[in-house]
């Protein structure tokens, strides 16, 4: 049995076009207390009781504390690992996936086929704002974005206004692409309708993966514990559902392929200052997404940042869910009898009867 230990930075939820935290990571360590409390407590200072990355970071001698902690050669990722999400990636990702893969399918052609959806993802993550100049793409993702919070008339309404707005001012070169979009116009409410808020979060999918990497690597259970300050725990009934004792399948295909159910035999929150695993998680959620940002020039770099390439982070960053131009072509075919990840989680859940148990609906 082994025991994990997650943390997460950079939770919006649903807010996905924060422009002041555009990533969101989670880390999880498998460490045992003791050897876990001597990694952090160079890092404590007078009178603290917790390591915190961001209380850290903001001084020369924490910066100091964190490249030695950094450095450590117990950080690898058998103890350790990262996975990292780029929201407003994620956002496009769920454009795609509720508004343009249904009225696609409509028409004969199954986008997650080859993972054509994340091609797709990738080509409007990237050019959007070429299919759709002049603030159009902006706008449209903002409206797409209010829709999911609000479930009303308005949001809808408002959604197909802009939608419509930005599809005529398209180049003409832009249209085949800008059509699979708006075959979604006036369907808002039906697509949207059958999906609770929380599946717009991309926390449980994000420890979904999580587990899976550990599972990859592990053929037992996990026990899972995770900071309890964290909004992950409005998704737990999801998470729990996942966890749901069924018959062992593989979903997915090709190099994107996941087992159902999470062997998680326990799920449980907990206090951060009692359990030293949890603030090694913190530590490495907090760095991975501050030198992420100023590694890829989405903030400015210091010397700080530039001595952390020194150290072990970038290697306990495993996987996430971020935009790549490699990943604009479908690339992932698959087998008879293969399901996709989006099909094969869905009968597991209808299978579990999840969405029996569940209740969600809009505002009117």
């Amino acid at each position: 049995m082994r025991e994990l230990f997650c943390d997460e930075s950079g939770n919006t939820g649903v807010d996905l076009l924060n422009a002041e935290q555009p990533l969101f990571a989670l880390a999880s360590a498998c460490l045992d207390s003791d050897r876990a409390a001597e990694m952090v407590r160079p890092l404590l200072r007078q009178k603290q009781v917790e390591a915190k990355y961001t209380k850290l970071r903001g001084s020369r001698e924490g910066q100091a504390a964190l490249l030695q902690f950094f450095s450590l050669p117990d950080l690898t990722t058998a103890t350790a690992k990262a996975l990292v999400v780029d929201k407003r990636f994620y956002l496009i990702a769920q454009l795609v996936d509720k508004l343009i893969e249904p009225p696609v399918y409509e028409n004969g052609l199954d986008l997650y086929d080859g993972d054509g959806h994340v091609g797709l993802a990738n080509v409007w993550y990237y050019a959007g704002h070429t299919i759709f100049p002049n603030g159009g793409w902006e706008k449209l993702l903002h409206a797409f974005l209010r829709a999911i919070r609000e479930r009303s008339s308005v949001a809808y309404s408002s959604f197909d206004q802009t939608l419509r707005t930005a599809f005529l001012a398209a180049p003409e070169r832009n249209r085949d692409l800008a059509t699979g979009l708006a075959l979604a116009y006036g369907r808002m409410r039906e697509f949207l309708t059958p999906f609770p808020l929380q599946t717009f979060d991309p926390a449980p999918d994000l420890f979904s993966m999580m587990i899976d990497k550990w599972m990859k690597e592990e053929t037992g259970f996990f026990d899972v514990t995770h900071d309890q300050s964290k909004p992950l725990k409005r998704s737990e009934p999801f998470l729990r559902a996942l966890m749901t004792p069924a018959a062992p399948r593989i979903i997915g295909y090709g190099a994107r392929q996941t087992e159902l159910p999470l062997r998680i035999r326990k799920l449980t929150f907990s206090n951060s200052v009692t359990h030293p695993q949890l603030q090694v998680a913190d530590l490495i959620a907090g760095a991975t997404i501050d030198c992420l940002l100023a590694w890829s020039g989405r903030k400015a770099a210091t010397d700080f940042h530039e001595s952390m390439r020194n150290t072990r982070l970038a290697d306990l960053v495993v996987d996430g869910m971020l935009p790549s131009p490699e990943n604009v072509r479908r690339n992932n075919e698959r087998e008879p009898g293969q399901f996709s990840l989006v099909d094969g989680k869905a009968r597991f859940l209808k299978e579990i009867g999840y969405f029996e148990q569940a209740s969600w609906g809009d505002t009117g």
